[in-house]
């Protein structure tokens, strides 16, 4: 008996729902176009990961990044270790957080358009530093070091691409010089 009162009930509550005017439906299935068809095809030739790695939003090579992704179809990720958020404003008057908001916002648009993968660490953007050793000194070194190291075991990458030069500390800027010297 309980369990026909259980169906009673199920059948009264979809009989409701018709004649309120509600409806359930099921999220539409994403149909990818002949050309993304393809080129997912394409990529399973090829199976290699790339990691870019750079201090700030602004330091990406999109030319590299999406030529790595659409021309050699590699698995492409770039690693930002800031968000841009000690960076200057020469069109807003956004400073510090919400600067560092919409250069992330940027960032992940960015990568919508060149296809590859985007990834932060805990780095702070504080401004201009005269040496990786006071950049390091600033930033919580270990976090950020952990940061690197889970980005390289998440993406597995053959390849590292530094986009600085990590003998050059006090030759420019700290920021650029300790993140070619945390990806090792």
């Amino acid at each position: 008996m309980h369990h026909y009162l259980a169906i009673y009930r199920f059948l009264l509550f979809v009989l409701l729902l018709g004649t309120t005017g509600l409806s359930i439906q099921a999220q539409q299935p994403v149909k990818p176009t002949s050309g993304e068809i393809y080129k997912a095809i394409e990529r399973l030739n090829f199976l290699g990961n790339a990691l870019y790695v750079a201090a700030h939003p602004d330091d990406e090579n999109t030319r590299l990044i999406s030529h790595l992704v659409n021309g050699v179809n590699a698995h492409t990720t770039y690693l930002s270790l800031t968000r841009g958020d000690g960076g200057q404003n020469l069109i807003g008057p956004e400073i510090e957080e919400l600067l560092g908001v919409i250069r992330t916002q940027e960032l992940l648009q960015a990568r919508k358009i060149d296809g590859g993968n985007q990834m932060f660490s805990r780095a702070n953007d504080f401004g201009y530093s005269k040496n990786a050793e006071e950049t390091i000194s600033i930033w919580d070194n270990e976090l950020v070091k952990q940061d690197v190291v889970w980005a390289i075991r998440k993406t597995r990458p053959d390849v590292i691409i530094n986009r600085f030069d990590h003998r050059t500390s006090g030759s420019t800027h700290g920021h650029h010089t300790a993140s070619a010297m945390l990806a090792p």
